[in-house]
């Protein structure tokens, strides 16, 4: 029998923390203030969306490329057909949803990141983490 397997986890509060990292009970704030609450709805809101949208897309694919062979075989241009074209605009939804992502994050999350730890006493920045 493997006692390591046994022991129970440490607690939040017996983790041991690097020098000048915040404690856990200011974590613990921070994650409770309505300023957070407020950072986890924007993130939702934004990507929720972006997901449904991504996740749509691609099992509208599968579905075209299983069921309906002969509408993905129509010829675009030459020998380029919908289904090529479909797997290409694949790869420009993936790219355009992680760059609008990162857009958002940096003028939208960051911001909301340091409104909601100055509300708890920690003066952060975007850019500068904790």
């Amino acid at each position: 029998m493997n006692t390591a397997l046994n022991k129970p986890a440490p607690s939040r509060t017996a983790l041991r923390l690097a020098p000048g990292e915040p404690d856990v009970q200011f974590w613990d704030r921070a994650v409770a203030s309505a300023a957070f609450a407020e950072l986890l709805r924007l993130k939702r809101r934004s990507v929720g969306p972006l997901l449904g949208l991504s996740f749509a897309f691609i099992i509208a694919m599968a579905l075209l490329a299983g069921f309906a062979k002969p509408l993905m075989a129509t010829k675009v241009a030459g020998a380029f057909n919908l289904g090529y074209l479909l797997i290409l605009l694949s790869y420009v939804l993936c790219w355009g949803v992680s760059l609008l992502y990162v857009r958002v994050a940096n003028r939208r999350f960051d911001a909301k990141a340091a409104e909601a730890l100055r509300a708890v006493g920690h003066g952060f920045e975007p850019g500068n983490a904790p």
